[in-house]
């Protein structure tokens, strides 16, 4: 189709805002002039949850196609490029593909006089271009929530629920219980329900839940991981997984259940070797990744106070020293509470602005905080902090840790 939109394509996405105003009216009526592509998209795992869904999206992902069962996969944020939100295996959607599939959206958005948000818009190139390549399995992560999220106009045969705690208030709700009730409006009729959401506020929204579906699985009722030491151990697997932390025990416990369910419900062959060598060498990049230890430099990207409570935890596991922690937050996840818990591993904090306009303010920030460890940083002083030879912890917005994993890799190419 001769292409009427004159625009730079991915400029224009880029451009684009997220919605204050969550529905799913918009992103219906465009998929629906586009022939519903949704209804082509083979079986469909949805996931979200507070922290947590892009391990357990990347890492079922990585067991699907190592197993030879083609899946997609669709992500967010991303860490360098936004093709990184959409990929096939190993291969992120290349540009050609979605220039191609954003002309074909814009030149719908003019038809119908519809302008999608930012993810709306994001989502149904994922979409497109998933159903086009004819996988066998697609895997969504949720942007934020679950009842009004872009995502949700896909009907998943197994939806999973990895934790729920208090991010995206402003839009979610200031409860448990009230972001519980909005990250549930991911489970279709009849799907496979995977959770490892605590008694509160599970047992709040059951009867919800069970009027959606029956087959649902408790991580600690139903199903188990043991950790010990180095290895874990699923029923009759064991393995040492790639992904570092502790909160990766119960991510993994979420993707081994799904795998079961997958072998033994729905019939595919997935072994047992295949999974273990995958879960030992699947990459999930910024996730707990040490790329240092002497000293020791590790990156997370850590991002509200439940994150980053674990975070404490996982380096007070593996080393009683103190850090440096250069840290980049969005202002509506809580930093200061953030910034306290990082002071039970820091003897200086240095605060960044993130290239997004949702930043934190670290005058702000610093001045709220009036704790000595706390100071500000300067842009032009990263490239030295990153090869300053000291126990550094970077973490933080996905957006922050993005450009600062480009500067590391731009200096160690040097």
């Amino acid at each position: 189709m001769a292409s009427r939109v004159k625009i730079n394509n991915i400029k224009e996405l880029e451009k684009r805002k997220n919605s204050t105003h969550p529905s799913l009216v918009n992103i219906r009526k465009i998929l629906s002039l586009l022939k519903n592509p949704q209804k082509n998209l083979g079986i469909t795992i949805g996931i979200t949850g507070t922290n947590g869904k892009g391990s357990v999206a990347k890492t079922l992902s990585t067991i699907l196609n190592d197993s030879n069962l083609k899946t997609g996969l669709y992500t967010s944020p991303h860490l360098y490029s936004i093709n990184e939100r959409i990929s096939i295996g190993k291969k992120n959607i290349p540009t050609k593909e979605l220039n191609q599939i954003l002309t074909e959206i814009f030149e719908t958005e003019i038809k119908a006089n519809i302008k999608l948000s930012f993810f709306e818009l994001i989502t149904v190139v994922a979409i497109i271009f998933l159903s086009k390549k004819k996988n066998i399995f697609n895997i969504f992560e949720v942007g934020l929530g679950g009842r009004f999220d872009a995502t949700n106009v896909i009907d998943s045969d197994i939806s999973i629920i990895t934790n729920i705690g208090k991010d995206h208030k402003e839009y979610l709700g200031n409860t448990l219980l009230k972001i519980a009730k909005e990250k549930i409006g991911i489970i279709k009729k009849d799907s496979f329900f995977i959770t490892g959401m605590k008694p509160y506020p599970f047992y709040r929204v059951k009867d919800y839940i069970l009027k959606k579906t029956k087959k649902i699985y408790i991580f600690k009722k139903d199903f188990q991981i043991e950790n010990n030491k180095e290895f874990y151990k699923y029923e009759n697997l064991t393995f040492k997984p790639s992904l570092k932390g502790s909160h990766q025990i119960e991510n993994m416990a979420l993707v081994l259940k799904t795998c079961s369910i997958i072998k033994n419900n729905l019939g595919f062959n997935l072994k047992n070797q295949n999974i273990v060598d995958s879960l030992e060498s699947v990459k999930w990049e910024g996730r707990f990744s040490i790329l240092s230890s002497s000293p020791y430099k590790i990156v997370d990207v850590a991002h509200n106070y439940e994150a980053i409570k674990v975070l404490v935890q996982n380096v007070k596991k593996i080393t009683s020293k103190k850090f440096i922690v250069i840290l980049g937050m969005l202002n509506d996840k809580d930093p200061i509470k953030c910034i306290n818990e990082l002071l039970n591993i820091a003897n200086k904090i240095i605060l960044f602005k993130v290239n997004n306009q949702r930043t934190f303010i670290p005058e702000k920030i610093a001045k709220k905080i009036n704790n000595k460890k706390v100071v500000l940083g300067k842009s032009e002083e990263l490239g030295a902090l990153i090869e300053k030879d000291i126990n550094t912890l970077y973490c933080g917005s996905i957006y922050f840790i993005g450009d600062l994993l480009k500067k590391y890799k731009n200096l160690r190419s040097c």
